[in-house]
């Protein structure tokens, strides 16, 4: 397995759930735990790739400042990661709104499609967002084998099979290039699957997202790195918890801008009465009951409301 950070044990994403819960899919009605899983990783992959590209496109070069301009955002929070902030809640928050895992459909490219000669498998998916309606839009790829080995070790049956992706995601008239790759391995009862999914922003090549997922028995993790220029700008390890209807979103966070090496982890948790409204906590990577910040991120119609402990309050 690449990943080697921390693990994350306990996984509330509503939309895989019920996959990352157990290895064995039968209890979620699912036949193939190998093709399940992938879809559903894809989806998600997509749906928050270009949520991050789409919020990244609109966002402003300036914050609005909508506090009294004595006043200004604490030291300890730079607006690098601030902005990032923003980006990340833009790529997540068609999860945070999400209670279902019925938010994509999956088939074979029909021969009247005009990407038939192309692809041969077809994603569509329809995601709620946080503000109301409903996004839409398409992934074609192909997928094929590129190795597969099974043997008998022991009485017991070792299955390794590895597959490579590639394709486009089409949404709001813009193009996005994707590949992937995907390792299952089998041996006895224990299962590993190891995904990765890079998309490509559809301006400039060299600015691309990779999310890589692994998950050993019951053990998740995921990790999102963000190029710029072709260069690591951050990269993040995420959880998600549903707990009694309470969800949170955990980012550990390296911001890897020249100059700004800190780490932190921020805890975002949804309010339950605004679902619209998150309460952050800035925390110490290696000693989080230290509590840096504390300050509150708001979906507007105009972008993301931050709002912090001394009242300074700003739009990205």
């Amino acid at each position: 397995m690449a990943l080697k950070k921390k693990r994350f044990f306990t996984i509330g994403l509503a939309v895989l759930a019920c996959s990352m819960t157990m290895v064995g899919l039968s209890a979620c009605g699912k036949s193939d735990e190998r093709s399940t899983y992938a879809q559903e990783f894809y989806a998600m992959s997509a749906i928050s790739s270009i949520n991050y590209w789409q919020n990244d496109a609109a966002q402003g070069q300036t914050a609005q400042t909508l506090a009294d301009e004595q006043l200004q955002r604490p030291d300890t929070i730079q607006k690098t990661d601030v902005d990032n902030i923003a980006n990340y809640m833009g790529m997540f928050e068609d999860m945070l709104a999400s209670d279902t895992d019925k938010y994509y459909s999956h088939s074979a490219v029909s021969q009247d499609d005009t990407y038939a000669s192309e692809y041969k498998l077809k994603m569509t998916l329809s995601v709620p967002k946080l503000g109301g309606g409903t996004e839409d839009f398409v992934m074609y790829y192909n997928e094929i084998n590129t190795k597969t080995k099974e043997e008998l070790d022991d009485n017991e049956i070792e299955l390794e099979i590895n597959t490579s992706l590639e394709g486009i995601i089409i949404s709001g008239g813009a193009t996005y290039n994707v590949v992937g790759e995907r390792e299952y391995e089998k041996e006895g009862r224990e299962t590993e699957i190891s995904i990765k999914f890079t998309t490509y922003s559809s301006t400039n090549p060299l600015d691309f997202i990779v999310i890589e997922n692994e998950m050993e028995g019951s053990e998740v993790e995921y990790e999102y790195s963000i190029y710029k220029n072709g260069m690591l700008a951050s990269q993040t390890e995420v959880e998600f918890e549903n707990e009694r209807n309470e969800k949170s979103l955990e980012l550990e966070f390296l911001n890897a801008t020249p100059g700004s090496q800190n780490k932190v982890k921020y805890e975002i948790t949804q309010s339950r009465t605004n679902p619209n409204q998150f309460e952050v906590f800035m925390k110490n990577a290696s000693n989080e009951s230290v509590v840096i910040e504390r300050f509150t991120v708001t979906k507007t119609d105009g972008g993301y409301q931050f709002t912090y402990s001394n009242n300074y309050t700003e739009v990205i």
